[in-house]
């Protein structure tokens, strides 16, 4: 014992702490016994030199080895409070009770820990130790939430929070504040439990304790829902956000962002919310959560496609297809895989549209989900029609068909009567094309399917202006028009009057088209739908072109342009380029060229070979009647060249380039074009790509502009 005693007499390394360092590594070394040890440091020789400071001391060795040798840690805990127990220390004795309690296994069959808590509170009642007493009372409250005994738990989370004033609370009364609230939410107290919620935000943020600031705001959020104005719920949620980014935790970072968008989105605030929505994909890759991921990349499409950068919206869609398929969810990543092909489809990327297609066909078969695989086959058609591949647009179309009737979907079976008409349209057999059309219209109005009925009607008004069967076209229209205006369907009465008034431009009745194309713009205006005032614009400008007012032509292009400017559609704002250079070139303007060269360059990028060689035919006309005849020959080749693949709607232009050619290769500069109504230097688009027809927001039918009716 002569060891012992020197310790005790002060003689040792570290005192009367140093005793009890000791004892516990005996124990862990399994040289002594709980008990024994407990028995030892209850010692009068120990506790005498044991002082305030010492239980300080070990304090600091338990925290520093709790994480690195638990066992020794809890060893020391125990012996720690024994002796603070014996000296009748009670302030030290509740710390270590605590502190214990906290390092003890979360099963507790004998109920130690219970009884531990209880002799804490105790001996913080007889010290006038609130701060611990409000501790001890923390822990019960929540083992009894543990335990299921919720109105034990309040009963004492109650009794905590009461012990003392707001401002003398700690970060356990912010948790029992938002777990008591959290009890009163489910007990139906909802003032009740938000009174507690903004008790914990309040103390959080002046304890600077973010976790609790952030849980706070989140879940008075949550129950508070539409009773918080936009605004303020997101002044919160922003506040929330800071306070999770200052914890570190990017899993509530996630929460709050995914939530902050959708609040912002409300509020119309597009561009905030794709900001937070890209942060919270980072987050969710970085920390490798597919459902988030999955989650923020919906929402991106959704937002972009509100704002029409559709080129955009394809990109996230087909992220989404290969993250539902990588968490296993070949169903959506299916009905993904058709979106996709849907919206590469409207933006004129057909090969990427036709694999997304066939992407969806392959996942359809393999789920044995014939829905999405006759929407496949529809889809591929579609694009092939596109293409100008009939035999394979046929094919699928027909396989769509096929299972359309197989599963007695009339409504799908009259959309690809529908598509196929439009296709035998297309590959010149209109005579068919009003038979399919006809069948698709009958099932349309046997299932009472009005908005299908007028889509039909509007194709079969498109094939009989084709074929200058213009009063059976204006029937058509007209009975579509009317159709829509009863559906509310602002974006195919745009379209019916936009139709309308190409007819009557036909026709020559100037202002009777003026009229049909100006209550088109107003709906248009009215209804946000800038893609189509894009059109409609055009349309008046070349309106005002064959009346020969070039001011009010120039004006009304020059105005499509700026529209087409603020939207995400190459192949839109390429086209109004195109039409807006042609104007200037006829009208003498000199920024004719720097359109035909942002024209060409758009055409190059969205692939429009056929834009590209109208615009190099009026460019190499240009050349030539300045005398750069090398540059003229170069254009106009390439401009032949580019037709070879475009079949008989190529044939005009590259006639006319051959003839021009002949010209800029002898000794006579040739007249420049005129942009006229028959004249190729107009850049016209082919009858079945059906310029006219304004896009339909992508639902679940298929497709864009030339193809399927709104369903």
């Amino acid at each position: 014992m002569s060891s012992w005693i020197d310790r005790l007499a002060g003689k040792g390394r570290r005192g009367g702490n140093g005793v009890l360092v000791q004892i516990a590594r005996e124990v862990v070394g399994r040289r002594r016994s709980v008990q024994g040890a407990i028995s030892e440091v209850r010692h009068p020789a120990v506790l005498d030199v044991l002082s305030d400071d010492d239980f300080k001391a070990l304090d600091r060795v338990i925290e520093e080895r709790r994480t690195s040798d638990r066992e020794f840690a809890q060893v020391l805990a125990r012996l720690t409070h024994a002796a603070a127990h014996a000296k009748s220390f009670d302030r030290q004795t509740v710390d270590a009770a605590l502190r214990l309690d906290s390092l003890l296994p979360a099963d507790d069959p004998a109920h130690e820990r219970e009884k531990l808590l209880r002799d804490a509170y105790r001996a913080a009642q007889r010290a006038g130790y609130v701060q611990g007493g409000r501790r001890a009372m923390s822990r019960l409250g929540q083992r009894a939430f543990d335990a299921g005994d919720t109105e034990r738990a309040r009963v004492l989370l109650e009794q905590q929070v009461d012990l003392g004033p707001e401002t003398m609370d700690s970060v356990d009364e912010v948790g029992s504040a938002i777990l008591l609230a959290d009890i009163l939410r489910r007990e139906g107290d909802t003032r009740g439990a938000v009174n507690f919620y903004r008790r914990a935000g309040r103390s959080a943020q002046r304890l600077d304790d973010y976790n609790g600031l952030a849980e706070a705001l989140l879940k008075q959020l949550e129950l508070m829902g539409s009773e918080v104005g936009r605004e303020t719920r997101v002044a919160l949620q922003e506040q929330a956000l800071d306070a999770a980014k200052r914890t570190g935790d990017r899993v509530i970072q996630s929460r709050i962002v995914v939530g902050l968008a959708g609040t912002l989105i409300g509020l119309g605030r597009l561009d905030d919310a794709i900001a937070h929505l890209e942060t919270g994909l980072l987050i969710a890759r970085d920390i490798g959560d597919l459902t988030l991921e999955n989650e923020c990349l919906a929402m991106l499409s959704d937002v972009e496609r509100k704002l029409g950068r559709m080129h955009v919206v394809a990109d996230r869609e087909r992220e989404l297809v290969q993250v539902e398929e990588r968490l296993g969810n070949k169903p959506a990543a299916a009905a993904d895989a058709v979106q996709l092909g849907t919206t590469l489809l409207s933006i004129g990327r057909l090969d990427e549209s036709r694999e997304a297609f066939e992407r969806a066909v392959r996942l359809a078969r393999t789920i044995n989900n014939e829905v999405l695989e006759q929407r496949a086959f529809g889809g591929l058609g579609v694009v092939h029609t596109q293409l100008n591949r009939p035999v394979e647009a046929l094919n699928n179309l027909m396989q769509a068909l096929d299972l359309a009737r197989a599963a007695r979907d009339s409504a799908h079976e009259a959309q690809w009567l529908g598509s196929i008409g439009e296709a035998l349209w297309k590959f010149d057999q209109p005579a068919d094309a009003v038979q399919a059309i006809n069948q698709a219209v009958a099932v349309a109005r046997r299932v009472d399917d009005h908005d299908l009925h007028a889509g039909m009607l509007s194709l079969l008004g498109r094939i009989y202006a084709s074929g200058r069967q213009v009063t059976k076209a204006r029937e058509c229209q007209t009975q579509a028009l009317e159709i829509y205006r009863r559906l509310g369907r602002a974006d195919e009465e745009i379209a019916a009057l936009s139709a309308l008034g190409a007819l009557a431009m036909e026709a020559g009745q100037t202002n009777q088209a003026i009229g049909f194309y100006e209550d088109a713009l107003r709906l248009a205006g009215r209804t946000g739908q800038r893609a189509a005032a894009v059109r409609l614009y055009g349309r008046l400008g070349r309106l005002a072109q064959q009346r020969g007012d070039t001011p009010a032509a120039l004006d009304a292009l020059t105005h499509a342009v700026d529209l087409a400017e603020s939207l995400d559609q190459p192949s839109l704002l390429s086209q109004a380029l195109q039409h807006l250079a042609v104007a200037q070139d006829a009208a003498g303007d000199a920024e004719a060229m720097g359109n035909y060269e942002r024209a060409l360059a758009l055409c190059r990028e969205t692939g429009d070979a056929y834009g590209e060689a109208l615009m190099l035919v009026n460019v190499g006309a240009r050349f030539a009647s300045s005398g750069r005849r090398a540059e003229a020959v170069e254009c106009l080749e390439l401009a032949v060249s580019l037709t070879d693949d475009l079949g008989a709607v190529g044939s005009r232009v590259r006639s006319r380039a051959e003839d021009m050619l002949v010209s800029a290769r002898g000794a006579t500069p040739p007249r420049p074009p005129r942009a006229g109504r028959d004249e190729p230097a107009e850049p016209q688009v082919p009858a079945a790509s059906s310029e006219d027809q304004v896009v339909a927001p992508v639902g679940d039918e298929l497709f864009a502009e030339g193809s399927l009716p709104h369903r």
